[in-house]
């Protein structure tokens, strides 16, 4: 009996062995491979942080780099410096890539990073306004008819005037209540003489029925807006959200009656300026541009749309100057270039206006903000970034700066 009991109590204490040793065994396994992960996690931010300094050396120098010439020595100008191609790119407009480069070239295992740059699109919402552009209210009309408003398209809408609905055409109705969220005064803004826009009392007003939410009642923000989202808070675009989203304007009509328009948040940004870069826009972009589309008769886009083919296909065409032949399209130089280049495509039946050169950028300067993509890769493991700078006085400053996939978090600029 005695043995029994001895053998049994030498099971129970090699059992309680077995499991410690078996515990200490899976949390050494556990920590090596916390340690694992801690150490390559540390590896790939240090290739965002070498990324970051890549695309800091082509922004900030791409503004010094060579044009290109016909007799230049590549493996001159690659010697003297390693990234003169991205710059040039960058210089001329073209998106520009860097890698997937390996940090360390003896070493496989050491992680890439690939550096992707290019000018933020969209126009500054914030200089579309009466103290930013005297074509302001010409600019905005074509960006929403070329969507989809028809020009007399009509809304019932509250007239605080005369407290009582009227109807307005909803392209003014538009105009005008972003105007008088944006500008410094109090007055109303009133367009082919509707007295269409919305100051404060027009809210104060509308909040008083007590059908929005306290979270959701906003006022003009009398300057700068700095979210495209604030849009959907401006009368007009808030009755109507899908001039900002997309959709059917007019749900409740027949459906043959129906209208279906594209969205205009996509448009915009609140940095950079208004004006097009003309050598990487949109159809869009180019449709805002006074001397591109016919100011004299606004509801005919066949003029328009035909410039605009003119502008982006004779980029593709070989000027009749040098150039380096070896690339699928070349940029425009100058406004003369432009109409130059434009008026010898195709037909010949295209022209560009001389105002449009007060609305195009041809090369960098200090209104572009460049949009930086950081894309890193170390043992299975990955790292992007999305950040959007400006070169100031040789400096490149971050105005946005958003990890993923760690999260939707944004540091502000440093």
């Amino acid at each position: 009996m005695k043995r029994a009991s001895a053998l049994l109590m030498s099971l129970w204490i090699i059992a309680v062995l077995s499991i410690m040793v078996l515990s200490f065994a899976s949390e050494a396994h556990l920590q090596t491979g916390i340690n694992i992960y801690v150490r390559e996690r540390n590896r790939v931010n240090r290739l965002v942080d070498a990324g970051r300094i890549l695309a800091e050396v082509v922004i900030s120098g791409y503004s010094s780099v060579s044009e290109w010439s016909e007799d230049e020595d590549v493996d001159k100008l690659l010697e003297d410096d390693r990234w003169y191609r991205e710059k040039r790119d960058l210089k001329s407009g073209r998106p520009c890539t860097i890698g997937p480069i390996l940090v360390d070239e003896e070493n496989p295992e050491s992680g890439t990073v690939k550096v992707e740059i290019c000018i933020t699109r969209g126009l500054n919402i914030n200089e579309l306004t009466p103290d930013g552009d005297n074509n302001w209210r010409l600019r905005w009309e074509m960006l929403l008819k070329s969507h989809g408003i028809p020009e007399d398209y009509e809304v019932e809408a509250y007239d605080s005037q005369h407290h009582s609905r009227t109807r307005f055409k909803l392209i003014n109705l538009l105009v005008a209540s972003f105007a008088d969220w944006v500008d410094a005064d109090d007055n109303a803004t009133s367009v082919d003489g509707e007295d269409c826009g919305a100051e404060s009392n027009w809210y104060e007003e509308e909040y008083d029925d007590g059908k929005v939410d306290d979270e959701d009642k906003r006022y003009p923000r009398n300057g700068a807006i700095p979210d495209i989202k604030e849009l959907s808070y401006i009368r007009g675009f808030r009755e109507f959200p899908v001039v900002l989203t997309g959709g059917v304007l007019n749900p409740d009509d027949d459906p043959k009656d129906q209208i279906h328009v594209r969205g205009i948040a996509d448009m915009f940004n609140t940095l950079g300026s208004a004006k097009v870069y003309i050598n990487d826009c949109t159809r869009d972009e180019l449709l805002t541009v006074p001397g591109i589309f016919d100011e004299d008769d606004e509801e005919d886009l066949e003029k328009s749309s035909e410039n605009i083919d003119a502008i982006l296909g004779a980029k593709a065409e070989v000027p009749d100057y040098d150039v380096d032949e070896s690339l699928e399209w070349w940029q425009y130089k100058d406004f003369q270039d432009l109409q130059q280049r434009v008026a010898d495509y195709g037909g010949g039946s295209a022209s560009i206006g001389t105002e449009a050169g007060n609305y195009l950028l041809f090369k960098p300067d200090d209104t572009t903000v460049f949009e930086i993509t950081i894309a890193c890769e170390s043992m299975g493991m990955t790292r992007s970034v999305k950040a959007k700078a400006y070169l100031k006085d040789k400096d490149v400053r971050y105005v946005e700066w958003e990890e993923d996939p760690v999260g939707d978090r944004k540091e502000s600029a440093r």
